[in-house]
């Protein structure tokens, strides 16, 4: 939060008070303009972003599945911006994407991790590998976009555009053929096991 700027409440009465208030709307903007972004890669009409349905805190939480206002201070400045400070509140956003666009609850965490992994190239939570494995080998030979230092810009978007949108084709597919999503984790699984005994 340093180097925030903050307007100064002086409060009256019983016991006085000087009140800091942070001036949040540059990252509330910073936020919209991401979802913005998500939703013209995804050629999708998500609509104005819904803070209140995702939810935001100080600190993201420790499911990605909220946004954090640290994230969004970051990203309201100017490059250079972290990976992840990216991969997070896309994560959480691409959650809310899924669930708008109606995808199941199997297959949309599924989804926001692979949209936060095809973008940043970093997985979000452990958990997640799965997702970003099965999703990578999808896109594959395109892989990952290359990220540079500007969560903003034009070019990174304009590269991910067609795998987020096969990504979304790909997990829509999945919520009609549960057996098929079933069948990759369990190839997912054995190939973990194979990788780690050295079979």
């Amino acid at each position: 939060m340093a180097g925030l700027p903050c307007r100064i409440a002086l409060r009256d009465g019983l016991r006085p008070e000087i009140v800091l208030v942070p001036e949040m709307r540059p990252a509330r903007e910073a936020m919209q303009r991401l979802w913005n972004l998500l939703a013209v890669a995804l050629a999708a009409p998500l609509g104005t972003l819904p803070l209140a349905g995702i939810g935001i805190a100080l600190l993201p939480d420790a499911g990605l599945d909220r946004l954090g206002w640290v994230d969004a201070i970051a990203l309201a400045k100017p490059p250079p911006h972290m990976p992840e400070q990216l991969c997070r509140p896309l994560r959480a956003m691409a959650l809310q994407a899924a669930r708008t666009l109606e995808l199941g609850e199997d297959t949309a965490p599924a989804f926001a991790a692979a949209v936060a992994h095809a973008v940043t190239g970093l997985v979000a939570l452990p958990a997640d590998q799965e997702a970003c494995d099965i999703a990578a080998a999808l896109i594959s030979p395109a892989g990952v976009a290359d990220f540079g230092d500007d969560a903003f810009d034009p070019a990174l978007w304009s590269a991910v555009a067609p795998q987020l949108r096969r990504l979304l084709e790909f997990h829509q597919d999945l919520d009609h053929h549960p057996e098929r999503l079933a069948a990759l984790r369990r190839a997912w699984r054995q190939g973990v096991a194979l990788e780690l005994t050295g079979d």
